[in-house]
């Protein structure tokens, strides 16, 4: 079986079109697929990933060709799947990305290359990285493009004391978030441990002081985790984040009050791991992501922020969002998005873009507290 796969999005919509597929027998298990591609605005400027399932649905191959594809062009791609595996049991799909782009950025958290990506559509990404590789033996990194965007919310019962009003914030340099929370295996790899068994569950009781060292918020991190990162990259960037880039994240551009806008428990519920849904942390993104591809950001574990706890309006405090809050409870940071210990049910003011607890002291390991990297361009 084969499939065609027109990438929807703004601008060109590339169109990647499967026009056969021939295994050869009886000498090699070796399929070849040939294929179109059509709506394509300029040339050599996209490559493609098939996918084969079985008819139950599972994986069981995945090729990326070579060969950049452009407007009309017909090219082979040659796939060598398990030992006795025919392709007419199989379907096989195609998906487009963009090359030579920077919207993505991966960090290889075994050889720690940092290399960057292009995607054709948001959907595409989304695919493309919600998988076991991308969640344990790498970071993906998503693009936050530079802009005006709106935070806070005009109910300030929903920012448990530490007001956050309706105001908008102004950055003219893009930076990336991760896509997911940190999961035990990254956080392994990241803190100079074996691994004997791969895990793509959401870290959590982990301290603050565990992951960026004790130097405060206004330095760089001077042990822990994230100086791990950063001296293995030979890079500099790699940090918690603001509370201000972290709701540009989260928000996705969204001005509503609550994640993705939802007020239902069924609604929200679609979008995150609470005490409604899970009482353990789960595998990341494996709910809905914003619209931003971002994932997790209103449950499963909360997440350590770099600035330190002050009660003053947000709107007031941080007028440039990479620069963090440093006055305040020096014995206390910032932490948001809620953990899988909280029930929608019972707390629907943790599902507001502006909840704005904190804990301390940073040596602490909170039950249900873990993080999301952060990564501004030096």
């Amino acid at each position: 079986m084969v499939a065609a796969l027109a990438a929807m999005g703004a601008g060109a919509a590339p169109v990647v079109e499967i026009t056969s597929v021939q295994q050869q027998y009886p000498w090699t298990n070796t399929v070849d697929i040939t294929y179109t591609s059509t709506g394509i605005a300029e040339e050599n400027t996209y490559y493609v990933v098939f996918k084969a399932q079985n008819s139950a649905g599972t994986e069981i191959g995945v090729i990326t060709n070579d060969l950049k594809i452009s407007q009309g062009s017909t090219w082979v791609a040659r796939w060598q799947p398990p030992f006795n595996v025919r392709y007419e049991n199989c379907t096989m799909t195609p998906y487009v990305y963009r090359g030579g782009q920077d919207d993505y950025m991966i960090v290889d958290l075994e050889t720690w290359q940092v290399t960057f990506d292009g995607m054709s559509t948001q959907e595409a990404s989304n695919t493309r990285y919600n998988t076991d590789d991308y969640k344990t033996k790498k970071l993906v990194f998503r693009k936050i493009e530079p802009g005006t965007y709106q935070l806070g919310v005009s109910d300030n019962s929903l920012t448990q004391g530490q007001t956050n009003s309706i105001h908008n914030v102004t950055f003219s340099k893009a930076y990336y978030m991760a896509i997911f929370e940190t999961t035990e295996s990254q956080f392994m790899r990241l803190n100079g441990e074996s691994v004997t068994t791969e895990s793509a569950v959401a870290k959590g009781s982990v301290s603050w002081n565990t992951i960026r060292g004790s130097a405060g918020v206004s330095a760089a991190p001077g042990a822990g985790v994230l100086n791990t990162l950063n001296t293995k990259t030979g890079r500099k960037g790699f940090d918690l984040p603001t509370e201000s880039m972290w709701e540009v994240a989260a928000r996705a551009d969204n001005t509503d009050t609550y994640i993705s806008g939802e007020t239902s428990t069924e609604a929200v519920l679609d979008y995150c791991w609470t005490g409604d849904n899970s009482d353990a942390y789960q595998v990341v993104g494996g709910k809905l992501p914003n619209a931003w591809g971002l994932y997790d950001f209103g449950g499963n574990v909360w997440e350590w922020m770099r600035d330190m706890y002050n009660t003053e309006d947000l709107a007031k405090l941080q007028t440039d969002i990479f620069k963090p809050i440093s006055s305040g409870d020096a014995t206390k940071v910032a932490y948001r998005g809620n953990g899988r210990n909280n029930k929608y049910t019972s707390h629907p003011k943790n599902w507001s873009y502006s909840y704005r607890p904190s804990g301390g002291p940073l040596s602490s390991e909170y039950v249900s507290t873990g993080f999301r990297i952060a990564y501004i361009p030096e």
